[in-house]
């Protein structure tokens, strides 16, 4: 139990943002909803448990700034799932993304993300990236040991103004980063209908 809690508790430290368009028009909150993944997306023994618009206390450390880079909004989606140590998958899911006035404000976005995962303090290391959006990042780190150990995931990428990022947890060797890219391309396909419009 204390390691299912310990796997809640930090996913719900995983943060990032997404808000906006290309013509400054700010992003409804119908529009953000529809670029996060959806309880459709994820397999059915999920429960989202926090879904929403973005709030300033899950912003980056020192980019607390709402409106930063030109930000229009953010949305996030949260799931978990009961499980074991022998549970196969991903135990909790996080799902967010952030909307910029230009892809210029997203770019500097996704790069100051993948700076706050290096010098977190975590032992993020980076892994092989996906092919995803205009630009993109993966990156893992382990903690605990033993059969208790939590194998973490996070993929971001870009696609134009818009910056997202899946982020899985589960416990050691029983979650693996093609568990994240499918489920951040599940994501991108709605994104990209956002982008294209």
């Amino acid at each position: 139990m204390r390691s299912l809690a310990l796997l809640f508790a930090l996913v719900l430290l995983a943060g990032c943002s997404i808000d906006g368009e290309e013509d400054g028009t700010p992003v409804t909150s119908d529009e953000l909803r529809q670029l996060v993944l959806q309880p459709a997306d994820v397999p059915r023994v999920f429960i989202r448990f926090d879904e929403g618009r973005q709030r300033t206390a899950e912003q980056p450390v020192g980019r607390a700034d709402m409106s930063r880079l030109g930000r229009q909004g953010g949305w996030k989606a949260r799931y978990r799932r009961s499980g074991t140590t022998q549970t196969k998958g991903p135990l909790v899911i996080a799902s967010l993304v952030d909307v910029f006035d230009s892809a210029g404000g997203a770019e500097d976005e996704f790069g100051a993300l993948q700076d706050d995962l290096r010098a977190g303090g975590l032992g993020w290391r980076p892994v092989e990236s996906p092919q995803l959006g205009d630009e993109v990042f993966a990156m893992t780190h382990v903690q605990g040991s033993g059969p208790s150990k939590v194998d973490f995931f996070h993929v971001a990428w870009r696609d134009d103004n818009v910056v997202a990022s899946v982020a899985i947890n589960g416990f050691g060797g029983k979650v693996e980063l093609a568990d994240a890219v499918g489920l951040a391309r599940r994501q991108d396909r709605r994104i990209a209908r956002f982008v294209g419009s």
